[in-house]
């Protein structure tokens, strides 16, 4: 392994700029910390660009460095891995990823079972939702803009690996969901003020589900194209649900009657 003793070296310079959406637009790159995140991304055979690891901790990541020969790996010191990092207290390993190229178009092809988030700008929320997404066969998530980044280091930490794995498409305008509707999406929006819950949606067949944002719910816009909104029955007078926390029960409904779900004894 290389080692790098300055943080002014532009290589460190370059990753830690990756802690900045306009750098990971600009570059199309992203930060992966952490050990768990980075063995998902190696499973999920994600492109990586260079890792880098704690000098002091370097050997306890050989059978990672072994399955990843073809990637640069830089030895730093403690100092250079905080100063790359999001995290306070960091785990010895960042990568330097490369953002996942997806076509909606051929993701839409065979049309099935998507999520369009509109204003979703919590990164905690956005990760679960995305994680929610990927363990219930959500084929892509589109983003309205004003989303909060997907690849927000928080993002990336809470989504567990679903980054790696779900299609996500960002700044999905209003026409491109008209569009998609006239080619046979149903969109059914999840809203307080609905009169039909869950249970009397039928979620089967080309799908988009809306989840607005907890401060604002869907946006007018957006509920004058849905074909049907629905809610939550909820048992108490809670003003509503966490917006990754309601995704996972409608994700899990519409998982139950598309056949993704199974029940094990």
């Amino acid at each position: 392994m290389k080692e790098i003793k300055s943080r002014d070296n532009q290589k460190i310079r370059n990753a830690a700029r990756l802690k900045e959406q306009k750098y990971r637009h600009r570059e199309q790159m992203f930060l992966i910390e952490g050990r768990t995140l980075f063995c998902e991304a190696v499973k999920g055979q994600q492109e990586l660009l260079r890792v880098f690891v704690e000098r002091e901790t370097a050997e306890q990541y050989l059978d990672e460095f072994r399955k990843t020969r073809d990637v640069e790996w830089v030895k730093i010191d403690n100092s250079i891995m905080k100063h790359i990092c999001d995290t306070q207290t960091p785990q010895g390993i960042v990568a330097v990823a490369r953002i996942p190229q997806w076509g909606l178009h051929n993701i839409t092809q065979k049309p099935g079972f998507l999520l369009f988030l509109d204003h979703i700008g919590d990164p905690g929320n956005m990760g679960t939702i995305l994680r929610t997404a990927w363990a219930f066969g959500v084929q892509g998530v589109l983003l309205s803009n004003g989303c909060v980044d997907p690849f927000n280091p928080k993002v990336v930490r809470a989504s567990m690996g679903a980054v790696f794995n779900v299609p996500v498409f960002i700044d999905i305008s209003l026409e491109e969901l008209v569009r998609l509707k006239k080619e046979g999406y149903r969109i059914l929006a999840s809203s307080l003020n609905a009169d039909i819950y869950i249970d009397n949606v039928d979620f089967t067949g080309p799908v988009i589900i809306i989840i607005g944002s907890e401060a604002r719910g869907v946006s007018p816009k957006i509920l004058n194209v849905c074909d049907h909104s629905f809610k939550i029955p909820l048992i108490t007078p809670v003003d509503s649900l966490n917006a990754g926390v309601a995704c996972g029960i409608i994700v899990y409904e519409a998982g139950k009657q598309r056949g993704s779900v199974s029940f094990y004894s």
